[in-house]
């Protein structure tokens, strides 16, 4: 990986359990089934701080893949729980393509619950695309031409709104 090339990118969410506890006691089944994939739901076994847990993950690693829930499906990012106890994360379908159109090979993972609150932060390595990267489809929508590694062409592939550094021309 060339060091120059390696972007990293973070994410962190928040959440309450007693919300999360919430909707286990109004829509357990549904609720788990739709977010939880068949291990994750052995693991959490109804047990809000667990879900809440995974809740935050998941969200946070929608951050570190730049999509937001939007673009992914919950049960597309699997939480295991390996011997250790640490967690790991695997990406299936369009998480696992997104990983792969940056350059993710891989996603760290700590997630952190206590009485009312769960915590998880996502950090992996992106050695893919410039400053900003528009998932597949999104540039065409906003009427960009995305660069062939899907970055932006226009502002030097920064972000719509970004602060860029200026040219030796405009000094």
């Amino acid at each position: 990986m060339d060091a120059a090339r390696a972007i990293p990118e973070i994410g962190i969410d928040i959440v309450r359990v007693a919300r999360i506890a919430g909707v286990l006691q109004r829509h357990p089944q549904r609720f788990e089934e739709r977010v939880l994939t068949n291990s994750e739901r052995a693991y959490v076994r109804s047990r809000p701080e667990s879900m809440a847990g995974r809740w935050a993950a998941k969200e946070a690693i929608s951050k570190v893949l730049g999509l937001g829930v939007r673009g992914v499906g919950w049960r597309e990012i699997e939480i295991e729980r390996l011997p250790t106890g640490q967690p790991a994360v695997l990406l299936h379908e369009r998480a696992a393509a997104r990983a792969e159109q940056l350059g993710i090979s891989g996603v760290a993972l700590s997630i952190s619950h206590e009485r009312e609150f769960a915590v998880a932060v996502a950090y992996a390595v992106r050695t893919k695309g410039g400053r900003f990267v528009y998932p597949p489809g999104v540039a065409e929508r906003l009427g960009l031409s995305p660069d062939s590694d899907g970055s932006s062409a226009q502002d030097g592939g920064a972000a719509p709104g970004a602060i860029t550094a200026p040219s030796e021309a405009d000094l």
